[in-house]
């Protein structure tokens, strides 16, 4: 599978869709791509979408924490979705579930949130 990243618009928010690794490798890039999605959507909410994810390492797991960070500064919500056996077990390892919640699809994010209703 490619290493991709692909970012979409929703009401008030992005999706951050990754295919393929998130390491090392690829954070650099990837967080400049996102920061330009960032200033250029203004977005009170992001949600990764981690469907076609088949690796992640600590370089990953930082990436979703710094934008964690990022938005929580302005009250935003981070989610996640899409998770995969491998995926969801290297989130909970890293902890990042105290702080992260996952849902079952974007629009379940949307009804859980309260956005746009």
């Amino acid at each position: 599978m490619d290493n991709k990243i692909k970012i979409t618009s929703f009401e008030d928010g992005i999706v951050i869709k990754i295919s393929g690794e998130l390491d090392s490798s690829k954070t650099g890039l990837y967080k400049e791509k996102i920061h330009q999605s960032m200033r250029a959507y203004g977005p009170r909410y992001i949600i990764w979408d981690m469907k076609d994810l088949t690796f992640l390492d600590s370089a990953g797991i930082g990436l979703i924490l710094g934008r964690y960070n990022e938005i929580e500064k302005i009250r935003g919500i981070m989610g996640l979705i899409g998770l995969n056996t491998y995926s969801r077990k290297i989130i909970a390892i890293s902890g990042l579930f105290q702080i992260i919640k996952e849902y079952n699809s974007l629009k379940s994010f949307m009804k859980e949130e309260k956005i746009n209703q």
